[in-house]
């Protein structure tokens, strides 16, 4: 799932991540589990451990699009797994759901500007490819944050 001798610590790497929810049940239709996945990258993005490009919450799974911030000692890896602990304990805490995630998830390094802009586009708009909405400005949980790098 995860490149060969790829160093993902901090850096200038941009990460489309996608981490899918446990047996792909639609935990995330829940607005308020929806929300502590927001919360929580707010809260990570206030931290600046993570420059955060854009989101989308689907019903069973979470794309992002981030970078590491400079001057953390976290792997994209260590990054997701806290996050994914994190979220579950609360979701689990609020709600009684658990387990929420997948055991793994999958990551894509974005290579050049205009493979950001198709990334970024193909990430906000997956509520309109499922048809759940007819702009992804329309859909509570797809959003643009911080602007890209060029």
């Amino acid at each position: 799932m995860h490149l060969d001798r790829f160093n993902y610590h901090a850096g200038n790497h941009v990460y489309f991540v996608t981490i899918c929810t446990a047996d792909k049940m639609p935990f995330l239709k829940d607005s308020r589990v929806a929300e502590i996945i927001v919360d929580e990258l707010e809260i990570r993005r206030g931290k600046e451990e993570i420059i955060l490009f854009c989101y989308c919450i689907m019903p069973d799974h979470v794309h992002i699009m981030i970078s590491l911030s400079q001057g953390h000692n976290k792997t994209l890896i260590d990054w997701v797994s806290f996050f994914k602990r994190f979220t579950a304990r609360r979701v689990k805490a609020s709600h009684g759901i658990a387990p929420l995630w997948q055991k793994n998830f999958y990551d894509h390094v974005v290579r050049s500007d205009e493979a950001l802009i198709n990334v970024v586009e193909y990430i906000v708009n997956n509520p309109v490819r499922k048809g759940m909405v007819r702009d992804w400005k329309e859909y509570p949980y797809s959003r643009m944050v911080d602007p890209l790098p060029v």
